[in-house]
């Protein structure tokens, strides 16, 4: 169960005892709720929206907000399932997600800000900003830089990993596992420290997704800031935007209004809702909405954030581990059906979220799911939006 997306969606190996468990034929039963709002070309039948958000949850998603914009405007927002599978809460087009993954684009625009700035530099190595035990412990953090950190090419180990980390038994699964802890950096950071796991490479060899790179950038951005790293965010990306319903959440406090979370977990959806972010925080601990992320996504791909430098190396892709998928700063590139696809998703219990762009056609879609995985389900939906929009405006 990695952060990102695109990296996998593999479903968690062991059952969980939680007392929200809910059967997933319940969920493949429930009367699908559609609402939906519309500014598009008369010609586009936004009711083939409508009908794929509800098969997406006659098919087992609790509930989906989807938004597809095309030069700038909007053609099709709309919302449908539930909030809460107890309750049978409806959900809104302004309700709140777990975005996880897509706060590493957030974080990389914070850091790419301030090398514009001089203030950092892409070569400047880990070692020359965080002295903290916790870091130095870290293999090679005296020759890996900035630039490496942000494109997965550190070799440094991900607290996260799947396959090779105790970070999923210590935080979910295992029989201590508290959903309810407040995770500290350097508790995340130790799953790093050599005497649990070595790097998988040297510095610059090779490619391997890793969250641990991303919590290293918020210590970096703190460090030559001198303040909180949400300071940072707030001014440089929240606050001239206007994203009033976007938030990194931090301890064990979260926003209100997000709708509850649910894993699939052998056959069952088990409520994830009283987990909090503090094991993800700048690799993965935002909360946001759609109307945030369509107005979030144009700054990104427009280049409105950066300067031309950074903006031309945000968007310079290596390839990955994975068939398909290249790696920028902060975003990725996959090959799709529709063309190449550009942007950021996430993955994490309970939710998933992705903000893609159609780099041929200017199309924009955002969907948010609060379930996680989906068999690709959500991949197919964005897919089929974007199809809907390049249909509509040819």
């Amino acid at each position: 169960m990695v952060i990102h997306g695109s990296a996998s969606r593999s479903v968690l190996a062991h059952a969980l005892t939680r007392r929200a468990l809910v059967g997933a034929a319940s969920a493949l039963a429930m009367a699908p709720a559609v609402s939906a709002a519309h500014g598009t070309p008369e010609a586009m039948s936004t009711a083939e929206l409508d009908a794929l958000l509800a098969d997406g949850v006659a098919h087992g998603l609790p509930g989906i907000v989807l938004a597809v914009a095309h030069d700038g405007k909007t053609l099709y927002s709309g919302a449908a399932g539930v909030a809460n599978l107890e309750t049978k809460t409806p959900i809104k087009e302004t309700d709140r997600f777990r975005i996880y993954s897509i706060a590493k684009t957030f974080t990389a625009i914070v850091v790419l800000q301030l090398i514009d700035e001089g203030v950092l530099a892409f070569n400047d190595t880990v070692a020359k900003w965080l002295d903290d035990p916790a870091v130095v412990k870290i293999p090679n953090v005296d020759t890996v830089t900035i630039h490496q950190l942000l494109n997965h090419t550190s070799g440094i180990f991900d607290y996260a990993d799947d396959e090779e980390s105790s970070f999923w038994m210590d935080a979910f699964l295992g029989p201590n596992a508290d959903w309810t802890k407040v995770w500290t950096i350097d508790e995340l950071l130790a799953y790093a420290d050599p005497a649990n796991h070595g790097p998988y490479f040297a510095p610059g060899e090779a490619y391997h997704y890793s969250n641990t790179e991303y919590l290293l950038l918020g210590l970096i951005v703190e460090r030559a800031t001198g303040g909180p790293y949400h300071d940072q965010l707030q001014t440089r990306i929240l606050d001239p935007l206007k994203l009033t319903d976007t938030f990194l959440a931090e301890g064990g406090e979260m926003p209100e209004g997000i709708v509850d979370g649910y894993q699939l977990l052998e056959d069952q959806l088990v409520s994830v809702t009283e987990s909090n972010l503090s094991w993800v925080w700048t690799a993965g601990g935002m909360v946001s909405t759609k109307e945030d992320l369509l107005r979030f996504a144009p700054a990104v791909f427009s280049g409105e954030l950066l300067s031309p430098k950074s903006f031309k190396a945000m968007f310079t892709f290596i390839p990955s581990d994975k068939p398909g998928k290249e790696e920028g700063l902060g975003v990725y590139r996959i090959t799709s059906g529709n063309g190449l696809l550009t942007g950021m998703d996430g993955v994490g219990p309970g939710y998933i979220a992705s903000m893609m762009r159609l780099e041929d056609g200017d199309v924009t879609v955002v969907a948010l799911v609060n379930m996680a995985p989906d068999d690709g389900t959500t991949d197919s939906i964005r897919d089929e939006a974007i199809a809907w929009a390049v249909d509509g405006a040819a």
